[in-house]
């Protein structure tokens, strides 16, 4: 079997992980940095027009399948070809893109968004096999395409790059310290974030770090009560390091379909309070590995965060579980055995 992948710059490693994993069933794979196929490049307005070179690539190589993450003409030349199409979906990209189009105001921008916009949704009707990254995401799916054939596709983990090891050098934070790593960049999951405000003020002696960046983060800055701090975008070394510096982790979000910081903080070893939205009960085994938490209800997110900073043995505790959960749900091999069947399947 024959896969090519097509992936943007931010997801390459992923896409060789898996290729890595396919190969130990016999899956010959090509990965492509999607940007080099198309005429001009990311830093120009019309990066997604097509370039002839993906249509030759696709030719020579003869793919069983054409994977792709973002499904912008590299769907749309596949299927030019006659190609089965497989597109990888790691959000809501109905919601999020309604979100979206309220930051562009200027009519230009909103033009090129909506084209871009009608490509997308477009590619993925047009696959054969849509892949959520999580079973609430192909719930999200079925709703939108009830008859597209789908199967998740979980995203899977390095657990040697992710590991608490004692040498990393901490972030100076005082104490206690509880973190977490957030995009501002959906007003939905924003207003998670907003809501837990009031934990904060609450909690006046604990101090919370969050990592990220986006169009919402001066929002957020409006509202910060004075024990939260906000430090921007950090590199994978930094979250590395923010993760190991905290006591533990929290994800007030009010949207997010597999949120890749919660699995990160897993396998740090953090205990952790979430909000139970969308995919995340799929990476937290409540009660267990983790805390699960109504985005509205205060009470219950002060209660937990308090049990686990006044626990510090049961918090490393269920730190060590959520870390093995993930190291088992996420592994790739397990995941590339369970693809290479569904494809099996779809092919026959």
């Amino acid at each position: 079997m024959r896969l090519l992948i097509a992936s943007p710059r931010d997801r390459l490693g992923d896409s060789v992980k898996l290729a890595e994993a396919l190969a130990n069933f016999g899956v010959k794979t090509v990965c492509i940095h999607d940007r080099e196929y198309y005429a001009f490049s990311e830093f120009k307005v019309l990066k997604h027009v097509p370039f002839p070179k993906l249509l030759r690539l696709i030719k020579r190589f003869q793919p069983n399948f054409t994977f792709t993450y973002v499904p912008y003409y590299t769907a749309h030349m596949a299927k030019l070809l006659s190609q089965p199409l497989l597109i990888h979906l790691r959000g809501d990209i109905w919601t999020e893109s309604q979100w979206h189009r309220t930051l562009y105001h200027a009519l230009p921008r909103r033009m090129l968004f909506e084209w871009k916009t009608l490509v997308v949704t477009r590619g993925i009707k047009k696959a054969d096999l849509i892949l959520p990254v999580s079973r609430w995401l192909e719930k999200q799916v079925k709703q939108r395409l009830p008859n597209h054939p789908t199967h998740v596709l979980y995203r899977g983990v390095d657990s040697e790059k992710w590991r608490a090891k004692p040498n990393i050098p901490l972030f100076k934070f005082k104490r206690p310290a509880v973190v977490g790593v957030f995009e501002f960049t959906i007003y939905p999951k924003v207003t998670g974030l907003l809501k837990f405000m009031k934990c904060l003020e609450k909690m006046p002696d604990v101090n919370f770090y969050f990592a990220g960046s986006g169009p919402y983060i001066n929002l957020v800055k409006r509202n910060c009560p004075s024990n939260m701090h906000l430090i921007g975008r950090l590199s994978k070394f930094g979250v590395q390091r923010l993760l190991a510096s905290g006591d533990l982790f929290v994800h007030p979000s009010a949207l997010d379909a597999l949120p890749r910081s919660v699995v990160e903080a897993s396998l740090m070893e953090k205990p952790i309070v979430a909000s139970s939205v969308g995919g995340m009960p799929e990476i937290i085994d409540n009660n267990k590995t983790g805390y699960l938490c109504d985005v509205n209800n205060t009470e219950h997110w002060v209660e937990k965060i308090r049990f686990l900073l006044d626990n510090p043995n049961f918090a490393k505790s269920m730190g060590k579980n959520a870390r093995r959960l993930v190291m088992e749900k996420f592994d790739w091999k397990k995941i590339a055995k369970d693809f290479v069947e569904r494809l099996t399947e779809q092919a026959s």
